[in-house]
């Protein structure tokens, strides 16, 4: 299994945080179900093989133990829990994972309405769906059809669409893990807490307060996780180095985001999940 990850084309840069692909096939990981966590980014994904089934229960499933295959070409809205995943064969997927503001201005609904789910592009932005399939025809491997869906999407994105006060509120939530006081972000950019919230609805798909919450989250994960066993803590220790009041909160969060207790999840963690941890 190989994932590798880019910094996004010039143009693209104000929408993507990343750029990414991921190729082998499901039998190196025994088409085991895989975890995908909350890090506050809407993604587009295109994949060039083999769909995947998800088997939550998120918006886009009927019921939770019958697997729903994936479209070829889908957005995957912000998470607000685990989403679980199986590849079904072979697995070629480009992915373009958006700032926590970006998807916005490809997609003219309001984010918090795609929120959990994972709906197919074509539904959602047909003549952009129309281009990226193009690439999916023409692209001879993952790398260039990584560079031909970025190029593809410049048409459809422009900068000056970006909201600049929840483009710098998202700032300052990431930049301080997600210990900020919200009223006071709202305030140094001249908006009431309300109408900060109703814009970050709209733009990013969840609240300032849930952003600050995964970005505390993915913290935790990150110190839980560390490669260097110097930088490691366990669980009372991580749950102060990030702010929860306790250890039992740091648990019930943590649970309610990735759907099992921080120990568990270090044991049975699967190779998506690794893939996605948001990393510096």
């Amino acid at each position: 299994m190989q994932y590798r990850e880019f910094a996004p084309i010039p143009a693209l840069a104000p929408f993507l945080e990343r750029v990414w692909t991921l190729e082998g096939h499901a039998d190196a990981i025994g088409g085991e179900p895989q975890v995908v966590l909350p890090d506050g980014r809407p993604e587009l994904v295109l994949h060039f093989g083999d769909a995947f089934e998800r088997l939550d229960s998120g918006p886009d499933a009927a019921q939770a133990a019958k697997p729903v295959r994936q479209p070829w070409l889908l957005f995957a809205g912000q998470l607000m829990q685990q989403l679980v995943l199986r590849p079904t064969g072979a697995i070629g997927v480009v992915g373009l994972r958006f700032h926590p503001y970006g998807a916005a201005q490809l997609f003219e609904m309001p984010q918090h309405t795609l929120a959990g789910r994972t709906p197919d592009v074509r539904e959602l932005a047909p003549e952009a769906a129309r281009a990226l399939q193009a690439v999916r025809d023409r692209a001879g491997s993952l790398d260039e059809g990584a560079e031909l869906a970025q190029q593809a999407l410049v048409a459809f994105l422009d900068p000056a669409r970006i909201d600049q006060r929840v483009m710098y509120a998202v700032a300052q939530i990431e930049a301080q893990h997600g210990q900020v006081s919200i009223d006071a972000i709202a305030s140094e950019i001249g908006l009431t807490r309300r109408h900060l919230e109703r814009r970050f609805q709209d733009v990013v798909g969840i609240t300032p307060k849930r952003l600050a919450r995964i970005a505390r989250f993915q913290r935790a994960l990150r110190i839980l996780d560390a490669a260097d066993p110097a930088e490691r803590l366990g669980g009372a220790q991580t749950a102060a180095a990030c702010g929860y009041a306790d250890q039992a909160h740091f648990i019930r969060d943590f649970k309610d985001l990735a759907g099992r207790a921080p120990g568990e999840h270090l044991v049975n963690k699967g190779v998506l999940t690794g893939f996605f941890e948001r990393r510096p």
